[in-house]
């Protein structure tokens, strides 16, 4: 799935210590399925060629507290994400406004 889109629906999510609304389904199907989320990034090389790199899983929080626990996932995604972004902001397409104005 990929998280790091605009939602005007969404859910307010700290993204580069800005809240960003941020779809939330990749957390809630990773509580409804029981079923880890794993992050994959693919970075551009050269022409068609791609590296793909697999990370281990983001833990999902486990409070009872089922709001709570899916804005800390993705928080966790969101943390996930500006990592990457931070290495290498060249691989990232950012056609859009993920914050209000």
């Amino acid at each position: 799935m990929l998280v790091d889109q605009k939602q005007n629906d969404g859910i307010a999510v700290p993204f580069f210590s800005r809240d960003a609304m941020t779809a939330p389904a990749i957390a809630r199907f990773g509580y409804r399925f029981e079923c880890p989320i794993i992050p994959v990034r693919f970075e551009r090389l050269s022409g068609a060629r791609f590296r793909c790199t697999v990370l281990n899983p983001i833990e999902l929080a486990e409070t009872g507290h089922a709001a709570r626990d899916v804005l800390t996932t993705m928080t966790r995604v969101n943390a996930v994400l500006e990592d990457w972004i931070r290495s290498c902001p060249v691989q990232w397409l950012w056609v859009h406004s993920r914050w209000p104005a």
